[in-house]
């Protein structure tokens, strides 16, 4: 299983995702001596569980379920750039 299909199943599994994307953006930062290894992602999720809860509170959920990833070794998240709806947002989006 690849990085984007493991990101994907975390956060259908730990968050009950109703939607995912991801784009991999690490060849765009290939030789970036800060990356320290892992890749660079863009996430979109909608979860059921992100209603009534901020922005910030989302965004710590998602770096909680991906925390191995992020901080494991190998580290495979370098770079996450997130948004995410509850599912009446993703909706109306």
């Amino acid at each position: 299983m690849d990085e984007v299909q493991v990101i994907d199943q975390i956060m259908r599994e730990k968050l009950q995702a109703t939607h995912v994307k991801i784009i991999d953006e690490s060849h765009l930062h290939r030789g970036h001596k800060a990356a320290g290894g892992g890749g660079h992602y863009h996430l979109t999720v909608a979860s059921p569980k992100f209603e009534g809860i901020n922005l910030i509170d989302r965004n710590r959920m998602v770096y909680q379920a991906l925390d191995q990833q992020i901080t494991g070794v190998p580290k495979m998240i370098h770079a996450l750039q997130i948004k995410a709806y509850d599912p009446k947002q993703w909706e109306e989006k």
